[in-house]
C-alpha cells in the first residue's frame, strides 16, 4: 500500500485500524473516513453530500473529474475536537409530580446547583432529565398524587445546544430521546449498580465510535442514492423541529420542498434589524413576569371569603325568623294545656283504681297502650269478652270499664290541645341544623383581634353564641329570655348581605384581572414565538436554502438506489470487532484507576467478563462483593469513580448529573468530591441536585476561587406546589449593586407596559427587592461576618459593622423586606389585603428608600 503507514496490530488503536481499512478502499471511503476522524461525529448532511458527489465522480456517473483523495495518515499526538452537547433550559412543565407550573430552570454551561430541603421538589426536575436520558436508574414519573380530579400527562420543553446550535424538544414522558441519551446521571440507586452489579458499557468510547460513524456514513450514502427524494419531502424535514407551530414561519418551513420560493425565505427575515435578540430578551422577561401566580392565590382567598360570608348570612337569615315572644306565648299555652289535662285525669280516675298516682309516667304508659292498640288495628277494643292486649288475660267487667275510660280520656279534646300546643312550641323553636356554627366561630376569631376588622364581626360573634344558646333552650322547651335575637339578626343580615356583595364584586374583579393577564400572556407568547422563529430562520437561512435546492434535484437520483456494494460494510465490521474486544476494557481500567486515586477510593480488583465473551465488568475485594466489605461512604466514592470512568469513555462533552452524591460521606471526602466535580465542570456541563448546604457551599467556593460563575437555585415548596425556583441570585457573586441593575431594569420596563403586564412586573420587582435586602444585610450591613452557604464566621470583619446606624438601618430594611414578602407571588396574603395591590409608584418609592438607607449606612 504505497504511502500508507502499516499498523502493527499489537500497537493498534481504533483510529489506526480504521485508517488502515480506509486506505484499502475507494476514494469516496477515504473522503468519508477523513471527515469522521476530523470531527469525531457522524457525517453532517453537508459532508454526506460531499461523499455522495465523490462517489458519483469516482464511478463515472456525474461526469465530473476523477477525484484525487490521498491516502490517510495519522500522527502519534493527533487530537480531535469533541462534540459539545449541553442543556440550555427546562420549562413548560406539566403533570410531573407536584412541580409548580410556569417554572423555568436555566442551566449554566459549567456548573448548575439546585439546592433544596427533602421534599421541596428538586428531584422532580432530576427525574425529567433521567427519563429523557433513559439512564439505568430512571424512575417512572407520576402526576400529583394528592390532587383531585384527572391530571395532565407529564410534559416539558427542553432547550439544548449541540455544537453551539440551539434546539428544543417537547418531552412527553418518553424514555430515551436523542441526544439526551448521552447524559450521565449519578444518584442513590446508581451506587449499588456501580459497586456490586456486573455492568456492560453504556457509552461507546469515542475512537471506537468512529467505526459506528463510518458504518452510518455508508448507510447514509446508500440511502442518499436510493431514496433521497423521499428524505427531502416535508415529512423528513430536519429543520421543522426548530420552529414553533402557529407562527408565520412554521408553515413555510413545514412545506419546504422543490416548489419553495427562495425569496419567501428572505422576506421572512427582512426587517429584523441588527439586534433582535435584545427585543427577544425583553419579551421573555415580560412573559416570565406574566406567568406569576399571585392572582391565583388571591382569587382562592376571595372565594373562601365569600363562602365564610354566606355561612354568616345563612345564620342571620334563620335567626331573623325567630320570634322569642311568640315562642314564650306558645310555651305558656302548652303549660296551661298540660295543667288542664292533669286536672281532668285526676278527676276521671280515683287513686284506688290505679296502681300508682295518675302522673306523667302513667300518662305515657296509657298513651303507649293506645298506640299499641292502633298498631294492632283493634278499632272496637275493648269489648265484652276481650283479653288484655299485653298479658292476654280476660278482662273483668271492672277492668273493661277502666280501659274504656282510658280510651275516653285519650280521645278528649284536652289531649289534642296538649298535642297541638306542643307542636306549636316545637315549630317556633330555633333550629340551626345545617349551619356550621363552629366554622363561623373559627372564621370570626382572628377578625375579632384585628383593629381593622369589619364592624359587624362582634355583632356576628355575639349572634352565634346567643343563637346556639337559644337553640339549646328551645330544644328543651325551656323559657327564652333573649328577646332581641331576631331583631339583631335582621340588622346583621342587612350588613353582611352588603359586604357579601362587595366580596363578590372583588372576586369578580380579580377574575377579570386573571383573564386579562392570561390574554396578555398569550399575546406576548405569540409575539415571542414569532420573533424567535424569525431569528432562528435567519440563523439557519443558508442550510434552509441548501435544503430547497437539494429537493429540486431529487427526481434525478432514483436510478442510483442499488449501486453500493456491501463489501465495505463486511470488512468494516471485522475491523470493529478487532478494535473493541480488548481496547475498550483497557481504556476503562486506566480511567477507573485515575478516578479512584482522585477520590481516594478503596482499592478493588477489576474483572472484565468481556475477555470471556461478555461485554461486562465486575469489582471484587478479596473474592467478595465490595458491599460486603466496604463502608457506606467507601461504597459511595467507589461508585462515583466507576461512574466517572464510564462517563469519560464516551469521549464527547455531554451533561453529567449528580443527584445528592455526598450522602454518607464525611467532611474530608465531601471536599474531595467537590474538588473532582469542579474539575469536571471545567470540561463538561455539570448539574448537581443536593440538600447538603455544606456541599453546595464547597462547590460555589471552589468556582469562586477560579473566578468562574455558576448558577445556583434554591428550590422551595408551598402547601400546594413543589419545585418553586427562587430568584436566580447566586450567593456571594450577586451583590446589592448587581441586583440593583435588575431592579432598575424591571422598573423601567414596567413604566411603558399596559396595566396587566405592569402588575406582573411590579410583583417581579418585589421578588428582586427581597433578594436585594438579603444580599445587603449579609454583605454590607453585617460586613460578611456570616454568610449564607458558608461554614465559617469571619471574626475579623466585626469591626467593619457601623454600630451607630445599625439599628436604624436594620429597622428600615426590615420594613421593606416584610412588605416584599407580602407582595411577591410565593407568599400568602391576608384577606383584608386581597384588593390592595402594590403599584409601580409603591415599588419605586420602596426602592428609593432602600437606596437611601444603603447610601446613609455606607457613608458612616
Amino acid at each position: 500500500m504505497p504511502n500508507a503507514k502499516r499498523v502493527n496490530i499489537q500497537d493498534a488503536s481504533p483510529k489506526r485500524l480504521l485508517i488502515e481499512w480506509a486506505n484499502a478502499q475507494d476514494a469516496w471511503v477515504r473522503a468519508m473516513v477523513a471527515e469522521i476522524i476530523l470531527t469525531r461525529k457522524p457525517l453532517s448532511d453537508r459532508e454526506a453530500q460531499r461523499t455522495f458527489e465523490v462517489f458519483l465522480a469516482e464511478k463515472g456517473i456525474s461526469g465530473e473529474t476523477q477525484p484525487n483523495i490521498p491516502l490517510l495518515e495519522i500522527g502519534d499526538n493527533e487530537e480531535s475536537v469533541d462534540e459539545t452537547f449541553e442543556i440550555f433550559s427546562l420549562d413548560q412543565i406539566r403533570g410531573v409530580n407536584a412541580l409548580a407550573e410556569g417554572t423555568t430552570v436555566e442551566f449554566d454551561p459549567g456548573l448548575t446547583i439546585l439546592f433544596g430541603q427533602n421534599g421541596s421538589g428538586k428531584t422532580g426536575y432530576a427525574r425529567i432529565i433521567k427519563r429523557a436520558a433513559a439512564v439505568r436508574t430512571a424512575e417512572a414519573i407520576l402526576s400529583n398524587a394528592h390532587a383531585l380530579g384527572p391530571q395532565p400527562d407529564p410534559t416539558a420543553r427542553i432547550k439544548y445546544k449541540l455544537d453551539g446550535q440551539e434546539h428544543e424538544v417537547i418531552w412527553k414522558n418518553e424514555a430515551g430521546i436523542a441526544p439526551f441519551t448521552r447524559i450521565s446521571v449519578f444518584d442513590s440507586p446508581a451506587v449499588n449498580l456501580h459497586v456490586d452489579n456486573d455492568l456492560n458499557y453504556v457509552f461507546t468510547p469515542a475512537e471506537l465510535a468512529l467505526f459506528s460513524y463510518t458504518s452510518q456514513g455508508i448507510r447514509q450514502l446508500q440511502e442518499r442514492i436510493a431514496a433521497r427524494a423521499n428524505e427531502l419531502r416535508p415529512g423528513a424535514n430536519p429543520l421543522v423541529a426548530q420552529f414553533t407551530r402557529g407562527t408565520t414561519v412554521y408553515p413555510v418551513i413545514e412545506g419546504l420542498g422543490p416548489t419553495t420560493d427562495i425569496s419567501d425565505l428572505d422576506g421572512l427575515v427582512a426587517g429584523l434589524g441588527d439586534d433582535p435578540e435584545t427585543r427577544r430578551d425583553t419579551l421573555q422577561e415580560e412573559v416570565n413576569a406574566l406567568r406569576g401566580g399571585a392572582l391565583d392565590a388571591l382569587i382562592a382567598t376571595a372565594k373562601q371569603k365569600i363562602t365564610d360570608y354566606q355561612r354568616i348570612q345563612r345564620l342571620a337569615q334563620v335567626t331573623a325568623g325567630f320570634d322569642a315572644s311568640a315562642y314564650n306565648t306558645a310555651r305558656e299555652s302548652l303549660l296551661r294545656a298540660e295543667a288542664e289535662r292533669r286536672r281532668a285525669r285526676e278527676e276521671l280516675f280515683r287513686p284506688d283504681e290505679l296502681a300508682g298516682p295518675p302522673d306523667d309516667e302513667w300518662q305515657r304508659f296509657v298513651a303507649a297502650g293506645e298506640s299499641y292498640r292502633r298498631h294492632l288495628d283493634l278499632h272496637d277494643y275493648p269489648a265484652e269478652g276481650d283479653r288484655c292486649i299485653y298479658c292476654r288475660q280476660s278482662l273483668s267487667p271492672q277492668a273493661l270499664e277502666l280501659v274504656q275510660r282510658y280510651r275516653t280520656f285519650l280521645d278528649e279534646s284536652l289531649e289534642r290541645q296538649v298535642t297541638d300546643a306542643r307542636s306549636a312550641v316545637d315549630r317556633l323553636a330555633l333550629r340551626l341544623a345545617g349551619i356550621d356554627t363552629g366554622t363561623i366561630s373559627e372564621y370570626l376569631a382572628p377578625l375579632l383581634i384585628g383593629e381593622a376588622s369589619p364592624t359587624w364581626t362582634r355583632q356576628a360573634d355575639a349572634l352565634v353564641k346567643d343563637a346556639i344558646q337559644v337553640a339549646t333552650i328551645t330544644a328543651s322547651r325551656a323559657p327564652c329570655d333573649i328577646e332581641d335575637l331576631g331583631a339583631r339578626a335582621s340588622v346583621l343580615l342587612g350588613t353582611i348581605s352588603a359586604d357579601l356583595e362587595s366580596a363578590r364584586e372583588a372576586s369578580d374583579d380579580l377574575a377579570r384581572q386573571s383573564d386579562n393577564r392570561a390574554a396578555s400572556l398569550a399575546a406576548k407568547q405569540r409575539e415571542l414565538s414569532e420573533l424567535t422563529d424569525r431569528i432562528n430562520l435567519r440563523r439557519n437561512l443558508s442550510a434552509t436554502k441548501t435544503y430547497v435546492l437539494n429537493a429540486k434535484m431529487a427526481a434525478r437520483l432514483d436510478q442510483l438506489s442499488r449501486h453500493i456494494s456491501s463489501n465495505e460494510l463486511r470488512q468494516l465490521t471485522e475491523q470493529s470487532k478487532l478494535a473493541s474486544e480488548d481496547l475498550v476494557n483497557k481504556s476503562f481500567e486506566q480511567l477507573f484507576a485515575e478516578e479512584c486515586e482522585a477520590l481516594r477510593a478503596p482499592k478493588v480488583a477489576l474483572e472484565f467478563q468481556g475477555r470471556s465473551g461478555k461485554a461486562e465488568r465486575r469489582k471484587v475485594v478479596a473474592r467478595h462483593r465490595p458491599s460486603e466489605i466496604l463502608s457506606e461512604g467507601e461504597q459511595k466514592v467507589l461508585a462515583i469513580a466507576d461512574f466517572l470512568a464510564e462517563s469519560r469513555m464516551r469521549g464527547t462533552k455531554a451533561p453529567i448529573v449528580f443527584d445528592d452524591p455526598v450522602t454518607s460521606l464525611d467532611y474530608r471526602r465531601l471536599e474531595e468530591v467537590s474538588q473532582r466535580i469542579n474539575r469536571l465542570a471545567e470540561a463538561h456541563q455539570v448539574i448537581v441536585f443536593t440538600h447538603n448546604i455544606m456541599f453546595a457551599s464547597s462547590l460555589i467556593a471552589l468556582r469562586q476561587k477560579k473566578k468562574l460563575r455558576s448558577k445556583f437555585y434554591e428550590v422551595r415548596d408551598s402547601e400546594e406546589s413543589k419545585g418553586i425556583i427562587a430568584p436566580d441570585v447566586e450567593p456571594r457573586l450577586d451583590g446589592p449593586a448587581d441586583i440593583a441593575k435588575r431592579i432598575n431594569a424591571t422598573i423601567q420596563n414596567a413604566k411603558g407596559a399596559d396595566a396587566t403586564l405592569q402588575d406582573a412586573l411590579v410583583e417581579r420587582g418585589y421578588d428582586l427587592l427581597r433578594a436585594w435586602c438579603e444580599s445587603f444585610v449579609e454583605q454590607e450591613l453585617l460586613s460578611n461576618v456570616t454568610q449564607r452557604y458558608r461554614a465559617n464566621i469571619m471574626m475579623t470583619k466585626l469591626g467593619d459593622i457601623n454600630l451607630d446606624r445599625f439599628a436604624e438601618t436594620a429597622t428600615a430594611v426590615n420594613a421593606v423586606f416584610d412588605k416584599a414578602c407580602r407582595c411577591m407571588g410565593g407568599h400568602s396574603h391576608p384577606q383584608e389585603q386581597l384588593n390592595v395591590r402594590p403599584t409601580l409608584q409603591d415599588l419605586s418609592e420602596d426602592w428609593s428608600k432602600l437606596q437611601k438607607v444603603r447610601t446613609d449606612y455606607l457613608a458612616k
